[in-house]
């Protein structure tokens, strides 16, 4: 039986490893539903939105604890780096400005230098291979 001190304990470590992920002001919640089973969810405040409230979210469902916190875990573990996550979204804004400079008519001479930015960028990302001794999530 799983007692609320090992619940405590179990969950306690998953803020600090959101956080390697460059997760901002992450909580982890745990919740027991009759009927329904049980869930660990996380959120952390959304990057850039400027609004502390605003909070992006997941949540793992298992029928017990053990399962739920193996899927968090999973799951976190799975989330690029912090640094991987940084050059994603800047890619994703990246690729937004050249969208919005193409239906704006703006010249290929503003645009070529970006979409080739974002074509090195890109390959980038995808040959990257992580190192796993500086990549671990300690548990």
């Amino acid at each position: 039986m799983t007692t609320i001190e090992d619940i405590y304990t179990a969950l306690n470590p998953l803020p600090a490893m959101l956080s390697t992920k460059g997760k901002i002001e992450p909580i982890a919640t745990f919740t027991l539903e009759t009927n329904a089973g049980i869930s660990v969810s996380l959120s952390w405040r959304k990057p850039h939105s400027g609004n502390n409230w605003e909070r992006e979210y997941q949540s793992a469902y298992g029928q017990t604890f053990e399962e739920t916190l193996a899927k968090t875990i999973n799951y976190i573990t799975k989330l690029p780096s912090a640094e991987d996550a940084k050059l994603q979204d800047f890619m994703k804004r990246l690729g937004k400005v050249i969208d919005v400079g193409k239906d704006y008519g703006v010249s290929v001479d503003f645009l070529n230098p970006l979409l080739e930015s974002m074509k090195r960028l890109s390959e980038n990302a995808i040959t990257y291979v992580p190192d796993p001794q500086h990549d671990d999530i300690p548990l």
